[in-house]
């Protein structure tokens, strides 16, 4: 606990010798409740007297007197509040109170101390303070200390007012009560009594105690009950209740018949008293721990305390600084008269002096001592510095200072000190050459006509802005008029009043840097490749163009992507690709307005943004006028390229209200546009959406399952057309067929899950897969049936283009014993020619396993012999669509001879797909085909199908 005691005015006696600061012993004040408010009262003399407001007023509440901490806490010398009367500080609302409580100090309680008051600060800013007052009859004088409480009084106050709340209830209560006979039968309870153990007062009358509450026997309560009623002696104890957590204050008084107890909790004063032990505990480490010597010493000047630091520093041993004057440790000090008279006037002192240590020693300090009574006694504390440290500080900066300024005539940086006008007082040569100036006319100068942009040009006292600023950048104009880019760093340096009185400043030129990061933004926010905007700046100009449209008025987001440009990538190169993309954006930017935006967000992706104020028609125009412009044909490579684009148009806000989901919408129409057809334009419509998420959600359940054994393979037979075999026909093996056994939507047809499979990359392990299975189940046929047989396998371009792949096969026929001749790859054109270096290196390394290797849907995509001649093909398969084609100058069936002439000329034998008919079948065989498939033949089929379809042609031959 802390008492705050004010010190007494009036006429202070004068003594000889320098005064130092003290506290009372902290080891031997707590035996009495004197001794422990004399620690409580000397602790808060050493925390508050640097820290707390300490105020003098006369019997008028004018100030007579207040201590140096008025500087902080009011922004006020202490000299400017004397003679002020208390109301001129505290905020008129209180000023009422304020002279309430005065009266009450004089008439009926001379001290109060705790009261809240609102003061206004000199600078206008209104604080909160707690004050301690006391009014002193005998030198008719009030003292008040007060510490600054704004922070806190808000949380102060909900406490106060629960902790009053909880008193007032804990007053209303009183104690619980119980009394027994000899015989230990309750007698008397009241309700309090009953409601602590439970139970009903009245009806426990006449009940045995332990039955009452048999909790005491688990208590030292009942001990102490017996032992009472044996000795017939009062006893009062405190006990912790167990079945309650709590702990009680009992009384037990003796009588005729039994035994009387009284009881109420005190848990809430143990604690107080426990945080109480704590707090003298950090007080008492505070004053021993203290980075400072701290001495305690009495009006007579004799050292009545000091901290373990003074022990150390002094090489003192505590009970030889008993008794000894603080002028014993003086060194050369004659201004204690002075001193003395100075804290007995109510101010506190600071002083640089010299002290000698017991070794004879003398080091420099800094002695703050301030005056403090307690209970009558007058006694000083003093707060001692070692400046040891400092002092050497301060030779080494003067030394410094001198090497500062040879750094600065040497550093690469520009350097200026100015005065408070801004008139240049000194530069070094890097600022002359950095300027172009020679140092004569830079002197001359002043900030405003040296710097173009400068983040302290103004000077003026009042200026509110920071005194200092790190790097700042700064605009310099050289003497042939070239603006040089600094990077500023400066101090303004001020009075005690904040007059500006000079600037420090260095500069660092960072012209290039600037360039740098002007290249770099560009860099960041346009594509390298065409200049136009990025994803990112697209996204923010799309937002403003939002924020500004019209009500009434609509924009419309194209999402853009060039059809053929793949296509002109493999065949022509990624430079001929790049001059493409760069003719598009150039086309792009000729039909679109000033206002609207273009952008490229990657590959052969633009986007537009337009304002459409007639909507979609104005949309459909734009439209048109790109497709139109895009359709027109562009010059690579000495060849005239058409390529196209197809583009999705999504509408604010009739499509959607955010940019994230204009461009999510214009995306989902793209693909729908790419879908139906390329080279045409759709607009966003709401099924897109439901299609979309469709897909996705197929997409997610496509992910497990592979782990969850949703596939099987089913199996299309491909026969021989050969004469000598019976019907002409004669079963060669089957392709591999996947299908996929969905929980909830049955068998999921390929073309639905194939293309999710490809896009995120599924497809790899699926095709592994497959692979296996495929190969697997063929050697269990070929050896249930006694007969060879090829296995046909589809092998996608993400399949084809692990680095592993061959390997991966190598494996998978080593795993499941079937030979290599009898497993044939089934190869996409796309896939073939989407890294023709790579493919050929891979189809290579299949050929040396001893696979077959064949095309898929031959003639649908880039059909070209020269990169058939450029992969070891073993089989072309003939897409259906050539078989069923109509053309009036050539029949069919001479196409299809022509083809397979060809396709035998370069030793690849071909599979005819999709026959469907027996007089497709017929003309197959007239124009030499080797091998046919379809539903005329046979549909896919489950592997048991199969097999009791291989064993009757087995049984047949």
């Amino acid at each position: 606990m802390v008492i705050l005691r004010p010190w007494p005015a009036g006429p202070h006696p004068t003594s000889s010798g320098c005064a130092a600061t003290f506290l009372t012993t902290l080891d031997n004040s707590t035996s009495s409740p004197d001794g422990l408010a004399a620690l409580a009262e000397e602790n808060s003399a050493l925390i508050d007297n640097a820290l707390d407001l300490m105020v003098v007023f006369d019997p008028d509440g004018r100030v007579l007197r207040v201590n140096a901490a008025a500087r902080a806490l009011l922004g006020y010398e202490p000299c400017e509040l004397v003679g002020l009367h208390f109301n001129d500080l505290i905020h008129p609302e209180q000023h009422a109170q304020a002279l309430h409580i005065e009266d009450g100090l004089r008439t009926r309680d001379p001290a109060r101390p705790d009261i809240v008051v609102r003061l206004r600060r000199r600078d206008g800013r209104e604080i909160q303070l707690s004050v301690a007052a006391r009014w002193s009859e005998a030198h008719q004088r009030t003292f008040v200390i007060a510490r600054d409480v704004t922070g806190q009084q808000e949380a102060r106050a909900a406490l106060e007012r629960s902790e009053a709340a909880l008193n007032s209830m804990l007053e209303s209560i009183g104690d619980a009560f119980f009394a027994i006979d000899s015989d230990w039968r309750l007698t008397y309870a009241n309700q309090k009594a009953g409601d602590f153990v439970g139970v009903d007062a009245a009806g426990a009358i006449g009940h045995p105690l332990l039955e009452i509450a048999p909790e005491l026997l688990q208590s030292d309560s009942l001990s102490r009950y017996q032992l009472a009623m044996a000795t017939r002696q009062p006893d009062t104890f405190e006990t912790f209740w167990v079945p309650r957590q709590v702990w009680l204050e009992v009384r037990v008084y003796p009588h005729a018949d039994g035994i009387s107890v009284y009881f109420h909790e005190i848990t809430a004063r143990r604690e107080a008293e426990h945080r109480l032990r704590k707090s003298e505990q950090r007080f008492r480490k505070l004053f021993n721990q203290a980075g400072d010597s701290i001495m305690i010493v009495d009006g007579a000047l004799r050292i009545v305390a000091v901290n373990d630091q003074a022990c150390a520093r002094f090489g003192y041993r505590r009970e030889e600084f008993q008794g000894m004057l603080a002028t014993d440790i003086n060194f050369g000090f004659t201004e204690g008269r002075a001193l003395l008279a100075g804290l007995r006037a109510g101010q506190a002192q600071l002083l640089r002096t010299d002290k000698r240590c017991k070794d004879g020693s003398v080091f420099p300090a800094e002695v703050q001592i301030s005056r403090f009574d307690d209970e009558g006694e007058e006694f000083f504390l003093a707060v001692i510095r070692d400046l040891s440290d400092r002092a050497e500080a301060e030779r080494q900066l003067r030394e410094s200072e001198q090497r500062f300024r040879e750094v600065i005539e040497m550093t690469p940086a520009g350097y200026l000190l100015a005065s408070r006008d801004g008139l240049l007082l000194d530069v070094n040569p890097a600022l002359c050459a950095l300027s172009g100036y020679p140092r004569e006319m830079l002197l001359g100068l002043r900030l405003a006509e040296l710097f173009v942009s400068f983040p302290l040009a103004s000077l003026e006292t009042g200026d509110e802005r920071p005194a200092t600023v790190q790097g700042v950048e700064a605009v310099l104009r050289h003497r042939h008029g070239v603006d040089i880019h600094v990077l500023f760093n400066g101090t303004i340096k001020r009075d005690a009043n904040g007059r500006a009185l000079s600037l420090t400043g260095l500069m660092t030129d960072i012209t290039g840097r600037k360039a740098a990061e002007s290249r770099l933004q560009e860099l960041a926010t346009h594509d390298t490749l065409t200049g136009l905007p990025n994803r990112a700046l697209l996204g923010e100009r799309v937002q403003q163009m939002l924020d500004a449209c019209p009500y009434g008025s609509q924009v419309a987001v194209m999402f853009l992507d060039l059809d053929r440009f793949k296509e002109v990538n493999d065949s022509f190169g990624h430079e001929m690709g790049d001059v493409l993309l760069c003719e598009v954006a150039a086309r792009l930017r000729r039909v679109i307005r000033p206002t609207d935006i273009i952008a490229r967000l990657g590959g052969d992706e633009f986007v537009v943004a337009a304002h459409c104020a007639s909507g979609q028609k104005a949309a459909a125009s734009i439209a048109d006028k790109l497709l139109d412009l895009l359709t027109a044909p562009v010059k690579i490579g000495g060849i005239d390229v058409i390529v196209g684009a197809s583009i999705g148009i999504s509408m604010y806000p009739q499509d959607a209200q955010t940019r994230e989901i204009l461009f999510q919408t214009a995306d989902t129409a793209m693909y729908r546009a790419k879908n139906a057809g390329r080279n045409r334009y759709r607009f966003f419509e709401p099924e897109m959406t439901v299609a979309t998420q469709a897909r996705m959600a197929l997409e997610v359940s496509l992910r497990p399952a592979l782990a969850r054994g949703e596939f099987e393979l089913h199996y299309q037979p491909r026969y021989a057309l050969c004469a000598a075999s019976p019907g002409g026909i004669a079963l060669y093996g089957m392709e591999a067929l996947v299908r996929w056994n969905h929980p909830e939507r049955g068998q999921v047809p390929p073309q639905q899950f194939i293309g999710i499979a490809e896009e995120t990359g599924l497809i790899v392990g699926i095709g592994r897969w497959v692979l296996e299975e495929a190969c697997l189940r063929t050697r269990e046929l070929m050896k249930e049936s006694g007969r060879k047989m090829v296995v046909s396998v589809n092998v996608s371009a993400r399949q084809l283009a692990q680095a592993a792949f061959a390997a991966e096969v190598r494996e998978i026929l080593a795993r499941t014993g079937l030979k290599p001749d009898c497993l044939e790859l089934e190869l996409t054109e796309s896939a073939l020619i989407e890294d023709i270096e790579h493919t050929a290196a891979v189809l290579r390394e299949l050929k040396r396993l001893g696979v077959k290797l064949a095309v898929d849907d031959f003639g649908t995509g880039y059909s070209s012999l020269a990169y058939l001649r450029r992969f070891p093909i073993d089989v072309l398969k003939l897409d259906r669509s050539f078989l069923m084609q109509q053309d009036e100058n050539v029949a069919t069936v001479d196409f299809v001879k022509a083809f397979v002439d060809m396709a035998h000329a370069l030793g690849m034998a071909v599979v005819a797909e999709g026959v469907e008919t027996a007089e497709v079948l017929a003309f197959l065989r007239a124009a030499h085909c080797d091998q046919a498939q379809g539903y005329y033949l046979a549909r896919p089929m489950p592997l048991a199908r199969l097999r009791a379809l291989v064993g009757g042609h087995a049984g047949a031959a």
